[in-house]
């Protein structure tokens, strides 16, 4: 498999209607939502995931055409943007590119970042604190698709578009869900580390323990979805465990040593659905003086940094910029009164060894 860094780009099933999607900012991006390589899901055909990118019921959020909402006539849209917690540097990149669109115009200088401390509640206050400053557009990354339903629900009532960004709400309008296909970031991680595996040793069948995210976000059903499919279709692959880690890097640590005193050498590798939990599993493996191929997805700069001395390490590397850019351009657009896709796949990209110096280069340089 190719291990070059490609120019960064994302696939959509259409255009959207009079936008330009720009780019993440800086240019380069970030570790973001793209599989860019091999695109998310071997080229984004979000077909395997369309139970996972199914945009919030967003058709019926795509009316907005009929002139009631636009952009303000003063200057550009206030925005806010709510993502689960800037513990995850995912997060913190968003955040970073918010901040830019603020400085270069692109959303009004009163926009709004909210870091909810994977706090539901928090996250919930802190939409109900943008609903009643009567923002012109709600971007949203959910702690779980479920949590904020009823947030989601007020925001309708209040004539607020919403545009869901990397995790999907359950229920309620929105105008486009904005993500990876995480099925297939699921998938591609865990293939990567099966071919890790084979390279380490040959072996009739190997046994993968699965650290899954926090339970009940969409992001982690859909990655688990793509872990259970890259098992179902390869015969060598056989699934000794799964348990949560809670995308958190002490959780994970906690969680392999289990996995280790219960298993042993049986573990053939580790899928991690995020870098953090990669980077506990790395801890974790160290003290055992264990070396077990480990892949996680996200594309972070402290995970990326281990594959130096490990040519078993292994992402897939997303682009919160890019995301983050796409979604204020399609609520603008939205806004503007122009048809928008209800789905946006932002591809992602492989992450070893063989790239990890350009990569960290090209996106955190």
């Amino acid at each position: 498999m190719s291990r070059d860094i490609p120019r960064r780009r994302f696939i959509r099933t259409s255009a959207i209607a009079g936008t330009a999607l720009f780019a993440g900012c800086g240019g380069d991006g970030g570790d973001g939502g793209g599989d860019g390589g091999d695109g998310s899901g071997d080229g984004g055909d979000g077909s395997d995931g369309d139970d996972g990118m199914d945009g919030g019921d967003g058709d019926d959020g795509m009316d907005g055409g009929d002139g009631e909402q636009t952009t303000t006539e003063s200057g550009p849209p206030s925005v806010a943007l709510s993502v689960p917690s800037l513990e995850f540097t995912f997060f913190a990149r968003m955040q970073n590119a918010f901040d830019a669109a603020k400085s270069d115009g692109t959303i009004a200088s009163d926009s709004t970042f909210y870091d909810a401390g994977n706090s539901q509640s928090t996250q919930v206050s802190d939409v109900e604190t943008a609903i009643s400053n009567e923002v012109d557009l709600l971007l949203i990354s959910a702690i779980t698709a479920e949590g904020v339903i009823n947030a989601i629900s007020q925001a309708n009532e209040a004539d607020i578009p919403v545009v869901a960004i990397d995790r999907n709400v359950a229920q309620g309008e929105t105008v486009s869900y904005v993500a990876s296909d995480n099925v297939q970031l699921g998938r591609r991680s865990t293939e990567l580390c099966l071919g890790f595996m084979e390279e380490m040793e040959q072996k009739d069948t190997y046994n993968i323990v699965q650290l899954e995210g926090t339970p009940g976000a969409s992001v982690t059903n859909d990655r688990g979805e793509g872990f259970s499919n890259a098992v179902s279709n390869n015969d060598s692959l056989s699934r000794l465990a799964s348990q949560t880690g809670e995308f958190s890097t002490q959780n994970a640590l906690s969680v392999m040593e289990d996995f280790i005193t219960q298993y042993g050498d049986e573990i053939d590798g580790v899928f991690c659905q995020n870098d953090l939990m990669a980077l506990g599993v790395h801890q974790a493996l160290q003290n055992a003086d264990m070396s077990v191929p480990v892949t996680g997805i996200d594309g972070t700069e402290a995970w990326v940094q281990r594959f130096s001395d490990n040519e078993f390490y292994g992402t897939i590397a997303q682009l919160p910029e890019e995301m983050v850019n796409t979604a204020i351009e399609t609520g603008k657009a939205h806004l503007a009164g122009e048809d928008v896709e209800d789905t946006i796949v932002i591809e992602g990209l492989e992450v070893t060894q063989d790239n990890a110096s350009d990569y960290l280069s090209q996106y955190f340089g």
